[in-house]
């Protein structure tokens, strides 16, 4: 007779070989493998199956809490029983929260508890030993789009991989509001989010409704239930909004991320529902603009209709001037970018498209920051994160650009730093020395000695800089030049142009 296979993992060869000692002769149960750390044991499991690991809570480099997370990413629905030397109520919050199936005290520990917990687990999840693999019957993940269809769940149906069918439908289309930093793999972020859910959703559902999940290539879930002896529809739907809410609120608590949810209807036709999950599915891509952290009732959701338009070639070429010249594009031009594609509502492959073009343009493509930047691009889903990110970035090799062209002090490259962000307003040097907590006085004199010039000869410098930049763009009057470059007065803008680049604005925009 096949036998449910178990795997330990706890740094303690006592508690290790207590477990096993306990179910030596038992016929239903038998030890599989043994391991101290929790590194041995994911690297095993990656390529062997069990029906039900035990695994201790504290044990070092590796904490259960962290092991479970990984766990379940290699194996979605292998149920863990948690294993401590501690009753306290966090350390069991903790590991059912995190997805065990079960929870065991090691001082507690008999043969008839052990047993008891496992006889609870197996029944729970519906282990069959001769299928010699965990298998949670009334759920099933699909990662092939190809397999989310009729014929697929069908099939899986016939295989006995699920009991699925013979009622009701409803969808949901789940959608992670992702944010990424900078010290995280955007991809394998992605994906530990997605599992994680896929654990909240099934310990919502226990095996009371039969479910099915797909995750897609952009990493949104897409989960059918089945309402197998339930009549009502005004009950089913009620379901899925409470199912939807309290998968909100769950993901925020545990991940702290809020998340996009699309609720469909209740058919009765499996073909129907599939279809509608689609349809869902494409209305999330519309958080782009309308923002994220929503719930969605497909009969009043509306797709969004996107715009067809082009990047001008103008504002191409003012970035590039800009960086020719100043070695970093100027943070108005780079909203100019980003306001044109929102107000065009420019879909989410042509602003992924134009962004990474954007990128390729300013940044050295051997820079490791800017990689990193790229791929965090690809992951992003909403509008204003994907601008935040890529303007903040910007703005920091702008400063750096400046600091390595110039070596100056703390102070000045802080005034440096203020003139850059406030040069198209009516500033002036006292405004920066307030605004720097520094005498007058004193940074007047140290801007002089270190640069050679008067501040208001830096802060024309910088404004002729912008005008030159508007001026290739070839799009804007005089005047407008005049003003988005922060002069107030129309012929001194003449005499300082002049006496810097040795021209009139209209030559220089002719020359070029």
């Amino acid at each position: 007779m096949e036998k449910i296979k178990l795997a330990i993992i706890d740094d303690e060869l006592i508690s290790r070989n207590m477990i096993k000692k306990l179910i030596q002769n038992n016929t239903r149960y038998e030890v599989a493998a043994d391991f101290s750390d929790g590194k041995s044991a994911v690297d095993w499991l990656r390529y062997n199956e069990i029906d039900i690991l035990l695994c201790d809570m504290q044990m070092p480099e590796m904490n259960g809490v962290d092991l479970l997370r990984i766990i379940h990413v290699i194996h979605e629905y292998l149920p863990v029983i948690v294993i401590s030397g501690f009753d306290n109520f966090d350390y069991v919050r903790g590991s059912l929260v995190n997805g065990a199936a079960n929870y065991l005290l090691k001082h507690e520990l008999t043969e008839e508890s052990l047993l008891q917990v496992l006889e609870q687990v197996r029944e729970k999840y519906h282990i069959v030993p001769a299928e010699k693999a965990a298998c949670r019957r009334t759920g099933y993940c699909i990662y092939d789009r190809e397999e989310y269809t009729r014929d697929g769940i069908e099939r899986m149906i016939r295989e006995q991989k699920i009991q699925f069918g013979g009622g009701n439908y409803a969808s949901l289309a789940i959608s992670p509001d992702y944010r990424f930093s900078e010290r995280i793999n955007p991809e394998e972020f992605r994906r530990d989010v997605c599992s994680t859910i896929m654990d909240i959703l099934a310990q919502i559902l226990g095996t009371e409704y039969p479910f099915i999940i797909c995750q897609t290539k952009k990493f949104h879930l897409l989960v059918l239930l089945c309402f197998q002896e339930v009549n009502s529809t005004l009950y089913m739907m009620n379901i899925m909004k409470k199912l939807a809410t309290r998968l909100q609120k769950q993901i925020i608590r545990i991940l702290d991320l809020t998340s996009t949810i699309a609720i469909g209807i209740v058919h009765t036709q499996l073909e129907k529902a599939l279809s509608e999950s689609e349809e869902m599915d494409d209305i999330l891509e519309d958080k782009l603009y309308l923002g994220g952290n929503r719930l969605i009732s497909l009969p009043l959701a509306r797709k969004m209709v996107y715009g067809t338009g082009e990047i001008p070639s103008a504002l191409w070429k003012q970035m590039a001037f800009e960086k020719r010249e100043q070695g970093a594009a100027e943070m108005p031009t780079l909203n100019e970018f980003f306001d044109f594609m929102e107000k065009e509502r420019l879909p989410q492959k042509k602003v992924l498209e134009y962004s990474l073009e954007m990128m390729r343009l300013l940044c050295p493509g051997e820079m490791a920051e800017c990689k990193k930047l790229t791929e965090r691009v690809k992951g992003y889903e909403i509008f204003e994160l994907l601008r935040e990110d890529i303007m903040e970035f910007m703005n920091r090799e702008r400063i750096l650009e400046e600091k390595k062209k110039y070596r100056y002090s703390p102070l000045i490259n802080q005034v440096m730093e203020f003139v850059g962000k406030n040069y198209q307003e009516d500033i002036s040097l006292e405004m920066c020395a307030l605004e720097l907590g520094v005498s007058y006085t004193h940074v007047s004199r140290a801007f002089k000695q270190e640069t050679g010039m008067r501040f208001v000869e830096y802060l024309n410098r910088r404004r002729i800089s912008r005008a030159k930049s508007l001026l290739i763009r070839g799009e804007l009057s005089m005047k407008e030049v005049v003003e988005n470059s922060g002069f107030r007065n129309y012929n001194y803008f003449f005499k300082v142009f002049k006496e810097i680049t040795g021209m009139k604005p209209g030559e220089f925009a002719a020359k070029i």
